[in-house]
């Protein structure tokens, strides 16, 4: 492969993580999850910024102070302004369906967990986009990954979910600012044994 070849190919990895992500990323989280560092990818960012600004692309790589982002031109952003509405996931959404797609069919209970209370929202939120369906599981909820999930992050296999997601499975999010856990971990079968008129579980303190 020639070095050219080899140049490009590294130009659309970071290409490829902001239009998946679908939201503003710093150079230093795209230089950890394409491989390589910061430097690397700022110099890469610049070169595919020209890119964009040089061709006729209802596209626009945006630099800012708290990072860069892959948007589209302000002609076209009424078209697809519902679309991100509904699909944006937000950083700390992302690292709780990564608890999820790493341990998928998991219940609700040990996903709280490891991502405490604030991953209610989440849930809720990742069930309405349809990412994820929750269905009554005894006394607690079994969650599962959906066809759209495995659609929108373009894979098939588990191997392929763990690839996507390295880096931000449940080691990496239960040590996120957002994710403290406040008590000790219960067996499986002693935190599915109670759960809240509320659909939230009774052991895990609101």
């Amino acid at each position: 492969m020639s070095e050219n070849v080899v140049k490009q190919d590294l130009r659309k990895q970071p290409e490829a993580v902001l239009f998946a992500s679908g939201r503003k990323m710093i150079a230093d989280e795209l230089a950890r999850l394409c491989r390589t560092t910061t430097a690397v990818v700022q110099q890469q960012l610049q070169e595919l910024k020209l890119e964009y600004d040089s061709k006729d692309s209802s596209l626009l790589l945006i630099d800012e102070a708290d990072g860069w982002k892959l948007t589209v031109r302000e002609q076209y952003a009424p078209v697809v302004q519902k679309i991100v509405a509904e699909t944006e996931l937000t950083r700390t959404m992302i690292e709780t369906l990564a608890v999820i797609a790493w341990k998928a069919p998991v219940l609700q209970s040990n996903v709280i967990k490891i991502r405490t209370n604030k991953a209610y929202d989440h849930l809720a939120a990742l069930e309405k986009s349809g990412f994820i369906t929750r269905e009554k599981h005894g006394r607690s909820k079994m969650i599962k990954l959906t066809e759209r999930f495995f659609k929108y992050f373009d894979v098939k296999t588990e191997q392929e979910v763990k690839e996507k997601f390295k880096g931000l499975g449940p080691e990496a999010a239960a040590s996120s600012p957002q994710s403290q856990p406040q008590q000790p971990q219960l067996a499986e079968t002693e935190t599915a044994a109670a759960i809240s008129n509320d659909g939230k579980d009774e052991n895990v303190p609101s």
